[in-house]
């Protein structure tokens, strides 16, 4: 059975990737490009973080653009400090933009079944996972680098989305985003040593290549890491699309360094279906 569809949403020069089985369930979601945004130069253009530098007020007026062209709920959005590891942070309400509020929990993931509320990660090669129980109005996201991905994050984001949602895991139906890909993520041995202890040698083959140095391949490894949680894998459509390959459509902290915008990867439950 093939994946489900990926939907390339255009809307006032942004563009944005959504799962065609999300939508029609009722869930509010994106994995958005680069593209539409009021930031300048090496944060060109539509970029979510003023961290690395760029002007907030432009940062703020992305965040705008993005909750009017993409119509998100008005019950706040929750986010994240990420830490590259496996917490998972469940969440009862929203609060304002990451533009205004620097008091995040330390976490790579969320869940909650409160309607409404907008789910965030950032992203710069990072991979993102957007996960949802249509029928009991619960989602989660979860933010996945190599490290998170060797210690587990999308698992556990699953096992917390099933706790929130009274759900079992071949319920979920799931987004994979776009991320650094195989061609462009190396990595050192030590790194192939860590998922070969972690994970067994057979995941590990599967997910690194040698290369000189090794190569990772993200969604690879987290789309087994789903399987293996019980989410089917007819329920997960996947962007495929590399951060560091596409300029054009994606930051790259690869790619471009520490003064590389980020990209915001959002859901939220707006009505059961």
């Amino acid at each position: 059975m093939s994946a489900p569809a990926i939907t390339e949403h255009r809307r006032g020069g942004m563009v944005w990737f959504a799962a065609e089985h999300l939508e029609r369930r009722g869930i509010r979601h994106g994995f958005t490009s680069r593209s539409g945004g009021a930031s300048r130069g090496a944060f060109s253009s539509l970029n979510f973080s003023s961290r690395e530098g760029d002007v907030p007020q432009r940062v703020l007026e992305n965040w705008g653009r993005l909750e009017t062209a993409a119509t998100l709920p008005k019950a706040g959005w929750a986010l994240l400090s990420q830490v590259h590891g496996a917490r998972v942070e469940r969440v009862a309400d929203g609060g304002p933009s990451c533009h205004h509020r620097r008091n995040h929990a330390e976490a790579d993931g969320l869940a909650t079944s409160a309607r409404g509320v907008v789910l965030g990660v950032l992203t710069a090669d990072c991979l993102p996972v957007i996960l949802a129980v249509p029928g009991a109005g619960a989602v989660a996201v979860a933010h996945a680098g190599w490290r998170g991905t060797l210690e587990g994050v999308v698992q556990e984001t699953v096992r917390e989305l099933c706790a929130v949602a009274g759900a079992e895991p071949h319920e979920i139906l799931a987004a994979i985003g776009p991320s650094i890909g195989l061609c462009c993520l190396q990595v050192g041995g030590e790194v192939h040593e860590a998922f070969h202890e972690r994970w067994g040698a057979a995941h590990a083959r599967r997910i690194l290549k040698k290369s000189d140095p090794w190569h990772l391949d993200l969604q690879t490894a987290n789309l087994i890491q789903l399987r293996e949680a019980g989410v089917r894998s007819s329920n997960v459509a996947i962007v495929q699309l590399c951060t560091s390959c596409r300029k054009d459509l994606f930051f790259s902290y690869r790619r471009d360094g520490r003064r590389s915008g980020r990209m915001l990867n959002f859901v939220a439950a707006v009505e059961k279906r």
